[in-house]
């Protein structure tokens, strides 16, 4: 993996407050393993699940429309250091699939591959443009 950020001891706790406080959805992600190993409060609501929930759904259940162009995603991510798509859906707990907005960074801590992933809702902005 090139590009990825080393996080360092002394960054995990800046890290941790910054991600808690954001107002935008906020996921880390291990992509190899399929699982979420954090969320902000703000992708609890945003997707309607708890916390808890979350941490034991598989990401491919979050993305099952277009799992194999968030796979690719994923690679591109991890080979470049970071990306941003606008053409992928999340599942919510209901079922809806939202449009999103997705800027993800790779990250590297203890020789592993994490994503962190900062998701926006762009239900609202395809309501308002009919090209969508």
């Amino acid at each position: 993996m090139t590009g990825g950020l080393e996080l360092s001891v002394e960054l995990d706790r800046t890290f941790e407050q910054l991600f808690e406080a954001s107002v935008h959805p906020a996921f880390v992600i291990e992509p190899f393993a399929n699982r979420i190993l954090a969320v902000n409060d703000a992708g609890c609501a945003m997707l309607g699940y708890t916390r808890e929930e979350l941490l034991e759904l598989p990401v491919s259940r979050v993305h099952p429309a277009e799992l194999p162009q968030f796979r690719v995603f994923l690679r591109r991510v991890l080979g470049n250091g970071h990306g941003t798509a606008m053409n992928l859906t999340c599942r919510t707990k209901d079922g809806r699939f939202l449009p999103t907005e997705m800027s993800l960074v790779a990250l590297v801590s203890g020789g592993r591959a994490y994503i962190l992933g900062l998701v926006r809702d762009r239900s609202e902005h395809r309501q308002r443009d009919p090209c969508g």
